[in-house]
């Protein structure tokens, strides 16, 4: 063969076609040395595959693998099988007969290509193929439909039967060249890099049949003016335009390029770190030196120059010899390049091998040149047995060698003003994979072993709470505690954590921590036996099996969602420490676990929550200080774009009591899930909760909120707040079982008024209850004379109260509510079997005997707020009487009254229309703020009277 330096460029003065044809066999040697070295690389049944692969495409036999029908298009470009093509056929049917001339008339495909680590150095076990179906640009879209679905059948078949993975795309040499590529998945990078994939193609594809590439018949110094060069090479056929496929000249790569391609292999860094150095310092050398050609012009010009070296001119030999040149003022960094090319190629040395392939003696030539010392490979040879501390070290270095070169990148495209050339929808999509597999946050767990070894298992770990230091946290470290215990100031820990199960989870998920490892714990204060030890790994091991799946591409299409939760409660406390010592476990009538015997025990001591969200992402939370409390705010807060609460699985294992503690939590979350988040409930509700502690209650809405309540008079208060929208009652199974607020909430459901009374005659007193339209509850004693002295001025209130409301185009205009009143009777007291509420008529007339008495309010711009009181049409103001028209009024009521009685008087309306900005700004007036001006009046005004 021609062995000169091959010369093409002046094709002015004419072209020697012998030059060109010794060109091309010269490409085509490289090609087959290349597509020799593949088929060493895999087994028996996989190179069947791939000599039989441009055969399967060219015909559609239906015994064959990939077939979908007779119209699917087939046919390559000047493609005649080979007779170990039709063998490999007729081992897979025997009714596949060999044809003389099986070239198709009209071939529905230009050519095929392999591309990426086929062939190379670097091909593993672990390799896969990615091959280009390059079809004519005619086909039609039911056509190319049944092209893919051959592909995805081609690509099943070869996973299920080969256990090869194998990737197909489709395109035309015009879509490539316009920019047409398939949309970012794991194998495709989309729009982030065209000509880098184009750059990379043309240095590492494997040409299978039909068309050559016409960028081979180009020299290296015609890149420039390939357009005007190749249009010359084909109009005076010198080539046969039939014969080539043109995917476009590689002159230069855009520098919008870079910030794409940076992100998309940082994103590869998650499972491939190796590799993405390689990929990321390849990308950092093109942008430091813009005016230097790609690497695919080198590897061009070297096989113009001379016979092609398939070793010199090996892609990731290659990749390294220029990054060697590029790196070589920085040994730091240089020696990071070889280790990574090193783990990359993944043939160790210093392990014997069953045959010497050409890929471990070209790995051994290179090592000769680094001069690495026999230990040195020894050590790196060992990675697959790295423990956690090596890994961690390996992992920093990686981190921080992705992350300044994507700096260094991201900086030159910024001081270039270009815009990134990836999509803003796919540079988002990257965006938030990298945010879940780099990011740090609180309880956030990191996966240390991204492929760096293939064991991080330890027989024995050992977790110690730190002592006089703050804040408290826990420590990690390999080995016994008779070890740590005697060799503490000498060992450091492999992780820290401020809270025990964050440790754990951390363990766990990088496999640190697994079923045959003993867990020792050194603190006095922390109770896990080696049974709830176990007990904790095989819940976490059920929960959360590892590894995890790669979560979907189109997760990331959207933020973050949680999934799954599982909550662990009282991990290493027992709730009754002091019992627990003494090996005593109470037992009680009294259940609830939130309150619990007549101790009054809260049995919910902390609480540790574990969730999983669409991305992946695992996290800890723990919550210790008032747990029940943070813990159900929390979880109130993590709704899903879909206003639904994540699966939940709740686990304890505290003695004795666990199980009681786990089944009261489960029933407390199944009811909270039950009121604000299923179609029975309403997301603007109210929760009570009664605890040895007092009351939560739980609101969800927009904002949701948990209140602790020490008390039912504090209870009561918070009740009676205003409410925005409609928020009904709802009370846990295990609370306030002897009040009346239990059989108050259970007919009180709709957005209407209800007043409800109960008359203790043994102290002459009234309890009053009104729960108003938005659902705000006033409760309040009352001294008690008769029922209609009771009734009648509230209900008269209640209706002018309505009717203002109404007039003042408030709720009322849209929905009209109504009056209920009922009597709670003494049989009808909370704890009893058929608790009794008597409906009472809420239509009634003015009650002659008592006097009208009406008030208007109003306020000054200091917010004070002055009344006008209007007794049977006489008027008191403020601004006569100041502070003392509570005391003229009453006087004037004692003189109309024809025995001056003292019983109290009561307000029959109201308006505080003038008010409304200052009470209430934002949601406007409700029913509850005119009752609460009205007892605050009332109580002036009676006290008045007892004085006088």
């Amino acid at each position: 063969m021609f062995e000169q330096t091959i010369i093409t460029d002046d094709i002015e003065n004419g072209l020697d076609r012998k030059m060109l044809h010794n060109l091309r066999q010269r490409f085509l040697l490289l090609n087959e040395k290349r597509l020799e070295r593949t088929r060493a690389a895999l087994v028996d049944r996989q190179q069947q595959f791939l000599t039989l692969l441009p055969l399967l495409f060219h015909i559609n036999h239906p015994i064959l693998p990939g077939y979908v029908s007779h119209k699917t298009p087939c046919g390559i470009y000047q493609y005649t099988p080979s007779g170990d093509a039709w063998r490999q056929a007729k081992v897979l049917s025997r009714s596949v007969q060999p044809v003389k001339d099986l070239r198709a008339p009209l071939p529905a495909l230009d050519a095929l290509f392999v591309m990426g680590s086929m062939g190379t150095i670097a091909h593993s076990d672990a390799s896969d193929l990615d091959i280009w179906i390059c079809h004519q640009p005619g086909l039609t879209g039911e056509e190319l439909a049944e092209l893919r679905k051959k592909c995805d059948l081609l690509s099943e078949w070869a996973g299920q039967q080969l256990h090869l993975e194998v990737h197909f795309f489709l395109m035309t040499e015009n879509s490539f060249k316009s920019g047409e590529t398939a949309s970012l998945s794991k194998e495709n990078s989309g729009s982030a890099q065209h000509f880098l994939l184009l750059d990379e193609f043309y240095r590492t594809a494997i040409w299978l049949a039909g068309k050559v590439p016409l960028w081979w018949f180009v020299p290296a110094v015609r890149e420039t003016t390939y357009e005007a060069f190749t249009e010359r090479l084909l109009s005076l056929r010198f080539i046969n335009p039939q014969d080539v496929i043109d995917f476009g000249s590689l002159a230069k790569i855009p520098d919008n390029e870079f910030v794409g391609a940076g992100i998309w292999h940082l994103y590869k860094a998650i499972d491939a770190p190796y590799k993405s150095v390689l990929k990321l310092l390849l990308l950092e050398s093109y942008v430091s030196a813009r005016e230097q050609p790609p690497l695919a012009i080198s590897f061009k010009q070297a096989v113009y120059d001379a016979l092609p070296d398939a070793d010199a001119l090996d892609p990731y030999v290659m990749i390294y010899r220029h990054l060697e040149n590029y790196l070589q003022n920085n040994p730091v960094r240089l020696q990071l390049l070889r280790r990574c090319f090193y783990a990359k190629v993944n043939k160790p040395l210093t392990r014997s091998a069953n045959n010497e392939s050409w890929q471990r003696q070209l790995l051994q030539q290179l090592v000769l040149e680094w001069q690495w010392e026999k230990h040195h490979l020894f050590v790196l040879d060992g990675r697959d047995q790295w423990k956690a501390a090596d890994v961690l070290s390996e992992r920093s270095l990686l981190v921080n060698e992705l992350a300044n070169s994507y700096r260094l990148i991201s900086g030159v495209s910024k001081s270039t003003m270009m815009q990134a050339a990836i999509s803003h929808e796919e540079l988002a999509v990257l965006g938030r994979k990298l945010h879940a597999a780099f990011e740090r946050k609180a309880g956030k767990i990191e996966w240390i072993n991204p492929g760096i070894s293939r064991d991080l298992e330890e027989p024995v770990l050992t977790l110690l709470r730190s002592e006089g230091s703050e804040p408290q946290h826990w420590l990690l470290f390999t080995g016994p505690q008779q070890d740590i215990q005697q060799r503490l100031i000498y060992k450091e820990p492999i992780k820290r954590a401020r809270h025990l199960m964050e440790l754990i989870l951390w363990a766990y998920c990088n496999q640190i921590l697994t079923a045959n490892t003993r867990l020792d714990i050194i603190d006095e204060a922390t109770w896990l036996t080696p049974v709830q030890r176990q007990q904790l790994l095989g819940t976490l091991s059920s929960w959360l099996p590892l590894p995890l799946s790669t979560p979907a591409h189109d997760a990331f299409r959207q933020q973050a969602q949680p999934e799954r939760l599982l909550l662990l409660l009282n991990v290493g406390i027992e709730p009754q420490p002091e019992l627990f010592k003494k090996g005593i476990h109470l037992l009680s009538e009294r259940q609830d676990a939130l309150d619990y015997s007549g101790l009054h025990d809260n049995l919910v001591v902390s609480a540790d929550i574990i969730y999983t969200n669409s991305w992946h992402e695992v996290i800890c939370r723990h919550f210790d200080k008032d747990a029940l409390v943070n813990l159900l705010s929390w979880c109130l807060r993590l709704r899903t774009t879909t206003g639904k609460l994540p699966e939940i699985s709740i686990h304890c294992f505290s003695s004795g009591l666990g199980q009681l503690i786990a089944r009261r939590m489960a029933m407390l979350w199944q009811d909270i899930v039950t009121a604000f988040y299923t179609t029975e409930g309403n997301s603007n509700a109210r929760y009570i909760i009664e605890t040895a502690e007092g009351y939560l209650l739980l609101q969800a809405g927009t904002q949701p909120e948990v209140h602790a309540l020490k008390n039912e008079e504090q209870l009561l208060q918070k009740l009676a707040e205003p409410q925005v929208t409609h928020s009904p009652l709802l009370i846990d199974r295990n609370a306030l079982t002897e009040h009346p607020l239990r059989l108050i909430t259970r007919i009180a459901k709709t957005a209407d008024i209800y007043l409800f009374y109960r008359i203790d005659a043994d102290t002459m007193t009234a309890r009053i209850f009104l729960v108003d339209e938005r659902g705000s509850i006033l409760s309040y004693q009352v001294p008690f004379h008769n029922t209609a002295s009771l009734v009648k001025p509230l209900q008269q209130f209640i209706l002018s109260t309505m009717q203002r409301m109404a007039a003042s185009c408030t709720i009322f205009q849209q929905q009209k509510s109504k009056l209920f009143i009922f009597e709670l009777s003494a049989a009808g007291k909370p704890g009893v079997s058929h608790p009794d509420a008597t409906l009472l008529s809420s239509t009634s007339a003015a009650d002659p005997l008592f006097i009208n008495i009406q008030v208007t309010a109003d306020a000054d711009s200091n917010g004070n707020i002055f009344y006008t009181v209007y007794c049977n049409q006489q008027e008191f103001s403020s601004l006569q009487y100041g502070e003392g028209i509570y005391r003229a009024v009453a006087a004037y009521i004692l003189q109309q009254r024809l025995h001056g009685e003292r019983y109290p008087c009561y307000i029959t309306d109201l308006d505080l229309s003038h008010c409304e900005s200052l009470m209430a700004p934002q949601h406007g007036l409700q029913s509850s703020h005119y009752l609460q001006c009205k007892r605050v009046i009332e109580q002036a005004l009676n006290e008045a009277l007892g004085h006088l």
